[in-house]
């Protein structure tokens, strides 16, 4: 049961340095009174699951390491089009069934949910 209409899902692998970033904000995130009424949750690494994470929530923000070929730390908000046109055109994600297939997919079968990713630029994902 959601108690909220928002989710904050952290992806990413924190066995691979820098790619952890999500899920530990999440964590972060779940020690903080101000975030009592967001729904939180570690999305780890497979980009399909987060669909059924996602489906029943009208607005999702996902948390994930990104290279986007600037200095470590910097971050930015992306909606799903950018999103998609991003890792299309280059590695956006450091994972390598992730964030674009899932908003294909959840595009292709009909998930409502308002998405955004929150990219933060990773410095060693090794």
């Amino acid at each position: 049961m959601n108690k909220s209409d928002v989710l904050v899902l952290g992806v990413g692998n924190p066995l691979r340095k820098d790619d952890g970033i999500g899920p530990l904000i999440i964590e972060k995130l779940a020690h903080d009174p101000d975030f009592t009424h967001i729904d939180l949750k570690d999305g780890g690494t497979d980009g399909l699951n987060l669909l059924d994470d996602i489906k029943d929530y009208q607005r999702a923000l996902l948390i994930d390491a990104v290279e986007m070929n600037m200095k470590p730390g910097t971050y930015k908000l992306f909606a799903p089009d950018e999103a998609k046109l991003k890792i299309k055109g280059s590695a956006l994600s450091t994972h390598g069934f992730g964030i674009a297939e899932m908003l294909d997919f959840a595009q292709r079968l009909g998930i409502k949910t308002q998405i955004n990713i929150l990219g933060i630029q990773a410095k060693d994902i090794g």
